[in-house]
Parts: structure tokens; C-alpha cells; sequence
């Protein structure tokens, strides 16, 4: 089963029972990978809606600072409801590298791509790890691993 057929399905299944949060935001990535496929003229890949849906997180956690940032009185119950938009969104991503097996996957393409000097070459190795392991990775702890690498 895609990634696409299961939104599908969880969506119908929301519906049905009637969950209103979990309702609007698969609604929300159904529309965008609706978008997703007539620019792309064909069904999106998994690889694809992982994307929408990590944008779509990252657009919650910038709702949720200005959220708490705001002084108005639901405040408390609006960061509840992204926050558990943000947890629907989260269970169809996969599970991403922590910082140990990150930092392995960096050394074994320094070793297989031949590169010595991490600062200068840093290119060249995040240029593999997008080619080859995008949905794996948090691309802020790639940068933070290989900042405690060049230091």
C-alpha cells in the first residue's frame, strides 16, 4: 500500500469517526498531493508526500511559536490541537537516523566518495546523503554531525 492510499484511508476513517482535527489536516495533505500530481502529471511517490508532509510540520511548529507568541485567551487549546495535527502527521514518516548512525552514514561516504578535508568538500557529501537517503535523515542534525566533525 502507498503512502497515498493510506492518508486515503485514514482520512475515510476519520471521517467516520468523526475526528475533526485528524479530518482537516489529512484533508489539508490530500489537497497538496492533489496538487502534488498535476504538477508532476502523474501519481506522487512516497518520496513525494513525505516532503509535502514534512513541509506541512514544519508550517504546525511555526503556528505553534506564533501561537505562544499571541495573548489571546485559547492559546493554551489551539497548540493542543497542532500539536496533535503534528502527531497524525508524524506516524507516516519514517523512522530518521539519530546522531550516532548519521555520523557513520557521513564517515562511510567520506570513505567510499575518497574525501579528506570535510570543510571543503562538505558538498559533496551532502549531495550523496540527498541522493541516496533524504527520508532517512534530519538535515539539521547532518549539519550539526558534521559541524562536531570539522571542529
Amino acid at each position: 500500500m502507498t503512502l497515498l492510499e493510506q492518508i486515503s484511508n485514514d482520512y475515510k476513517e476519520a471521517m467516520k469517526a468523526r475526528d475533526d482535527v485528524k479530518k482537516s489536516v489529512l484533508n489539508f495533505v490530500l489537497a497538496q498531493i492533489k496538487n502534488k500530481k498535476i504538477e508532476l502529471q502523474k501519481d506522487p511517490e512516497d518520496a513525494d508526500v513525505i516532503g509535502l508532509i514534512k513541509k506541512e510540520i514544519k508550517m504546525i511548529w511555526e503556528s505553534i511559536w506564533f501561537i505562544g507568541k499571541s495573548d489571546h485567551a485559547d492559546k493554551e487549546w489551539e497548540i493542543t490541537i497542532e500539536m496533535q495535527k503534528k502527531t497524525y502527521l508524524e506516524a507516516y514518516l519514517p523512522a530518521t537516523m539519530n546522531a550516532e548512525q548519521t555520523k557513520a552514514l557521513i564517515e562511510k561516504i567520506m570513505q567510499e566518495q575518497n574525501i579528506t578535508d570535510l570543510k571543503t568538500q562538505r558538498g559533496l557529501v551532502m549531495k550523496e546523503i540527498m541522493a541516496n537517503h533524504k527520508s532517512e535523515i534530519d538535515w539539521a542534525l547532518v549539519n550539526e554531525v558534521i559541524n562536531g566533525m570539522i571542529a
